[in-house]
């Protein structure tokens, strides 16, 4: 009777200390929460650490820990943490919440879509929105899933038909697929629209132009032409759709067209005070009268231009160069170069504009370092510029070299 009695005190002392460890375990859990709720998060983590090594079961534990390692910024740990608390309550719709946030922190692009996915699963009409979808088809679409990023998109856009992200994405993703026919006519339905931003419409179609080949061209040359025009018709004043205009008359070889177009370049950047655009639009004037042979005007424009940028490299090089063709205002044209190459000291074209002006006014042992220098930086794989450094050469009696730049040179050319 005796041992049967001390067995069922030693029971109840047993109930009784574990009572008193789990009370103590919650009334320091509770401190810890109230310390990271008040922006206490050192104090917290040491405690969640505790409790941690007492219960490392504790999913509600770890999730805190990892919350307070990444206020912390140690990602690894709050990463590790975090996923300790998903793997013992999947359902937990905070512990993935909180993967999201850390993953969108570090920027791991795929873990955020790969967790935003399970958000969608776990509570879509809380997650389901235009932005998480789009999101998730950006990230698809930089793994080349371009049907998968696709779906994303045409989900975002079922929401909100006019998600310019979405809209972006989708037209992307079909560029990307091959389906050009579906993606001109996405992308002119964009472009159509007067509430999108016209630097948002230019700015895609730059990108186009910027990367296309001749055979891109060649077949969809006149809808870009066409799309640009549209963006034109809607923004009138938009300074890249006029670039844009000028960049496509001038591959047409409609010098003439592309002079008046960049008339207007002018203007609207003048209008918008943008400075490097109206430098630019002179300079491109001058270089298209240059095509035209009206020097008069190619050399207007070059003035123009540098009474807005005094400094603008392509400018004074394109400028000193012309003079040094006609053989005239060599001392100017050398002053501009000199400029144009302290600007740019590794500008293969540059320095062989110098090196040739110094070489025509009788100077060529000053003329062989900058040549040299030109040979470093791509001037090889130039005719022009190998022809002038085998003259400089010659002039300085150095024949057989001469004649090795001289082949290099004519098989340029060929």
């Amino acid at each position: 009777m005796n041992k049967r009695l001390n067995l069922i005190l030693l029971f109840a002392a047993a109930c009784a200390a574990l009572h008193a460890q789990q009370t103590q375990e919650t009334g320091l859990f509770l401190r810890a929460v109230a310390e990271f709720s008040e922006g206490a998060v050192e104090p917290a983590r040491l405690k969640f650490e505790a409790l941690h090594e007492q219960s490392p079961q504790d999913d509600a534990v770890s999730y805190y820990l990892g919350m307070c390692e990444m206020y912390s910024g140690n990602p690894a740990a709050a990463e590790l943490h975090l996923k300790e608390a998903f793997q013992r309550d999947t359902t937990n719709e905070w512990y993935v919440y909180a993967l999201v946030t850390l993953y969108n922190g570090t920027g791991n692009r795929t873990q955020f879509a790969n967790w935003c996915e399970r958000l969608i699963e776990m509570n879509p009409g809380m997650y389901s929105n235009p932005y998480t979808l789009s999101l998730i088809g950006d990230v698809r679409l930089s793994q080349r899933l371009d049907d998968t990023a696709l779906s994303y998109y045409e989900k975002a856009l079922e929401i909100a038909p006019d998600y310019t992200p979405a809209e972006l994405g989708r037209i992307e993703a079909l560029r990307l697929g091959g389906n050009n026919p579906a993606f001109f006519a996405a992308l002119d339905g964009f472009v159509s629209k007067p509430q999108v931003r016209p630097g948002i419409k230019s700015d895609y179609i730059e990108a186009i132009v910027r990367n296309m080949d001749s055979k891109f061209y060649w077949v969809w040359g006149a809808k870009l032409a066409e799309l640009v025009d549209t963006c034109l018709e809607l923004h009138p004043g938009d300074v890249k759709s006029n670039l844009l205009k000028v960049q496509l008359l001038t591959i047409e070889q409609k010098y003439d067209d592309a002079i008046e177009q960049c008339a207007r370049l002018a203007e609207a950047a003048a209008a918008a005070s943008d400075t490097a655009s109206l430098a630019l639009a002179y300079n491109l004037e001058g270089d298209l009268a240059h095509e035209t042979g009206d020097m008069r005007r190619t050399y207007r424009a070059y003035d123009m231009a540098l009474a807005v940028d005094p400094d603008c490299a392509a400018v004074l090089n394109n400028y000193a160069y012309f003079l040094s063709l006609e053989r005239r205002s060599l001392r100017k044209a050398l002053k501009m170069s000199r400029r144009a190459v302290e600007l740019e000291p590794d500008n293969a074209t540059y320095l062989d504009t110098l090196g040739w002006i110094l070489y025509l006014k009788g100077r060529p042992e000053e003329a062989k370092p900058h040549f040299k220098r030109a040979m470093i930086y791509g001037g090889k794989d130039s005719s022009e510029v190998l022809g002038h450094y085998s003259e400089v050469l010659k002039a300085l009696g150095e024949d057989e070299l001469a004649s090795y730049y001289e082949n290099l040179s004519q098989q340029k050319s060929r």
